[in-house]
């Protein structure tokens, strides 16, 4: 059957602006089938975050590999832009000779962590390096203000330590950065000074 002139051009004529149904015929085609056939768009369903991990959870703590890669991109950055930055080591040693930390790290370890975590600022990174080690990459940050974190550190670790009984003693060292020293310099520098003490 032919279609005339006159019903094609009905057939693809915007509606009449005057029409007040206009806005309405507009709003239903913008959101879609399920408004224009009368029926209420279906609404995004709502997903609930898990809840984040308790800050003393051990498992929310980078290992070794990430802070290798951290420490690789704050050098690389540090060198560029010539901006300092620092490391600062934190182990457990036992109180006397012969004994072993073991059995208090898994009331201890958690704790230690929350410490350090409480003390670091959220570009700073915490990591746990080995059981008894931790390690603190502090990017935009002097050797002297390292210095003041360690001090800070030390003394919350300690207040900690001694509120568990535990038997065992807080070493913290820190290095940074400077004209002739790379970050893995000052990184190498800080575990001398921890394994001479």
């Amino acid at each position: 059957m032919a279609t005339s002139e006159s019903t094609r051009a009905r057939r693809f004529a915007l509606p009449d602006l005057a029409d007040e149904r206009t806005e309405e015929s507009i709003e239903a085609f913008l959101e879609g089938p399920e408004v224009r056939r009368g029926r209420p768009p279906a609404r995004p369903e709502m997903r609930v975050a898990p809840a984040p991990r308790a800050s003393n959870d051990l498992r929310t703590l980078p290992g070794r590999l990430e802070w290798n890669a951290a420490l690789e991109r704050e050098s690389v950055r540090a060198a560029r832009y010539g901006r300092p930055a620092a490391v600062a080591i934190v182990e457990l040693k036992p109180d006397r000779a012969g004994q072993s930390v073991e059995p208090w790290l898994k009331s201890i370890a958690g704790p230690i962590a929350r410490t350090l975590r409480h003390d670091s600022r959220a570009t700073d990174l915490v990591a746990r390096i080995a059981s008894t080690r931790f390690q603190m990459l502090l990017p935009e940050t002097s050797e002297a203000g390292a210095e003041r974190l360690a001090e800070r550190v030390a003394a919350g670790c300690r207040t900690l330590i001694e509120s568990t009984g535990a038997p065992i003693s807080v070493r913290v060292s820190v290095a940074g950065t400077g004209l002739d020293t790379s970050l893995h310099a000052a990184l190498a520098e800080a575990l001398r000074s921890i394994e001479a003490a």
